[in-house]
Formats: C-alpha cells, sequence, structure tokens
C-alpha cells in the first residue's frame, strides 16, 4: 500500500502533528473515532490529528477497526472478492511500515462468537481492500502495544448490530478497547459521477453542505440515520463503519461524537476552478 503513505510514515506523522495541540475539553476516556482512509498526502493530516486526541489516555490493549469493504461484489467499483456478510481478519500479524501489530485473536473470536451469522473470519476479503490498512501504521504510531481486530462492514442495517455485538464481547472479556471506523466522505465530480452543482465555489459550498449532513448525523445521530443519510446523499464510502462504530459507541454510553478536522482533497490539491474533490472528517467519542 505504498501509495497510500509513501515515504516514510513516521517522518510525516511528525510534519502532520507539527504546531498541533488536540483540544483540552475532550471528555475522558474516549471511547472511539471515525477516521478517513485516502492517500496521506489527503487525508492523513486529519486522521493523525484525530488519532492524537487519545495521547492523554492510556493505550488500549486492543484496537477494534471497522473497515469499508470497496471491493466487495454489489458494493464497490471493482467486484473482486464476493462478500457478501461482514468480514472479520481473526489471526495472525498485520504488517505495517513501522512495524507489525499483532491480531487479537482471542478478542476476535468473541467478537465473532457474540455476532452469530452477522460475521464470518473472512481474512481473505481484507486481501486487495485498503480502507483499514492506511490506518494501520498510525494505530502503530499512536498505540504501539496494542493489537488490533480489522472487521470489513457492509452498509447494511446489520451493521449497527455488528458494532453492540463487538462492544458486548469486549466488555465480557474486560479488554481496554477503543474502536476506529474507516469512511471518506462525499465524492464530487465528473470522476464520481457526482456533479449536482456544477463547478466553481457554488459546488464546493454544495458539497461541504452535504459533508456537514453526514457529519450531523455521525455526531448527534444514530447508526440507522447514517445509514439512511449516506444511501440518501451518497456522503460517505464508508457508511457501514461508521454504523458499526456507532452501535459500538451506544453500547459504551458515549453515543455524541465531536468533530476534531474536516478537509478535501482540494485543499491538498487545489485547481483554478473547484470541479472536483473527496471530503474527510475525524471525529471522537
Amino acid at each position: 500500500m505504498r501509495e497510500y503513505y509513501p515515504g516514510d510514515c513516521r517522518v510525516q506523522l511528525t510534519a502532520f502533528l507539527s504546531g498541533y495541540h488536540p483540544p483540552e475539553d475532550l471528555p475522558r476516556p474516549l471511547h472511539g473515532a471515525a477516521l478517513p482512509h485516502a492517500g496521506w498526502m489527503y487525508s492523513g493530516q486529519v486522521a493523525a490529528r484525530t488519532l492524537a486526541c487519545f495521547k492523554n489516555s492510556p493505550g488500549p490493549e486492543t484496537v477494534v477497526i471497522f473497515g469499508t469493504p470497496h471491493y466487495a461484489s454489489g458494493y464497490g467499483r471493482m467486484p473482486l472478492i464476493d462478500t457478501v456478510s461482514h468480514a472479520l481478519y481473526h489471526e495472525g500479524q498485520w504488517e505495517t511500515p513501522l512495524g507489525n501489530l499483532a491480531v487479537d485473536s482471542a478478542c476476535g473470536a468473541a467478537v465473532l462468537a457474540a455476532a452469530g451469522d452477522l460475521l464470518r473470519a473472512d481474512p481473505q476479503a481484507h486481501q486487495y481492500e485498503h480502507s483499514i490498512e492506511v490506518l494501520t501504521p498510525m494505530v502503530k504510531y499512536f498505540f504501539p502495544e496494542s493489537a488490533i481486530v480489522p472487521i470489513l462492514v457492509l452498509p447494511e442495517t446489520t451493521a449497527v448490530q455488528l458494532g453492540e455485538a463487538a462492544a458486548q464481547a469486549v466488555n465480557q472479556l474486560g479488554r481496554t478497547t477503543i474502536f476506529l471506523a474507516s469512511s471518506d466522505l462525499t465524492h464530487y465530480g465528473p470522476k464520481f459521477s457526482q456533479t449536482t452543482a456544477g463547478t466553481g465555489p457554488e459546488a464546493k459550498a454544495w458539497m461541504e453542505k452535504n459533508d456537514g449532513l453526514l457529519i450531523d448525523a455521525l455526531c448527534q445521530g444514530s447508526g440507522e440515520e447514517i445509514l439512511n443519510e449516506a444511501r440518501t446523499n451518497l456522503n460517505a464510502c464508508g457508511a457501514g463503519a461508521l454504523a458499526a462504530l456507532k452501535g459500538a459507541m451506544s453500547v459504551l454510553g458515549a453515543p455524541q461524537g465531536r468533530l476534531i478536522e474536516y478537509a478535501t482533497s482540494f485543499d491538498a490539491e487545489p485547481e483554478p476552478v473547484f470541479r472536483q474533490a473527496v471530503g474527510y472528517a475525524g471525529v471522537v467519542f
């Protein structure tokens, strides 16, 4: 996945965090976050600064990461695999440029048992997917001793139940755990077959407003509202992951989120006239 984080990851993360100080009034402890998953040159700063909000909290034993199956049959641009259910990477190691992350197989097994038919152990489903991969060097950087539980989540109503089951399972195990969800927001422009507001400042304003609707649902709404919002306005590519996060946060008593940072790919690569961009938000719970 070098195209997503080229060069020295540690140097890049230091640059993203240079001069940044997380808000001092955040509630503690934090239980989860929603993060973007584009190439680091576009969304890396948003993701890194959101994760930096956890730095004053004890490192978790386990990080559950809800990802987005871009390549799942019927749910992505390239039907390379036949993912018909949410998919767990259940054992082994996950390689990152900053060192390997252990997969928490005991926690994964507990989540698998709690989720029942909603989830299957399917590491093959993760083979071509970047939505979790792009975040793993950051997880290693911020939580170097933590193990992970990677789960790809389809944008279905069962995503909320999956998140609830995952939180209940880690509670029963007594694991100190945080939950992350991986999703970008509106994909605007001809490349994405979305040109509702044309080009120029009006289009940029329309896209930011469209992203705001999803961010509001993420911070204040339910998992079902996130799924409905994304279906209606096409403003999240990882609605299932976000809905699962909300399900988990409801179990943990942290249903409300707080926006930490918002940006678009246009901010990283501006053009004389706004034509297309992807939105990115970092939200903590």
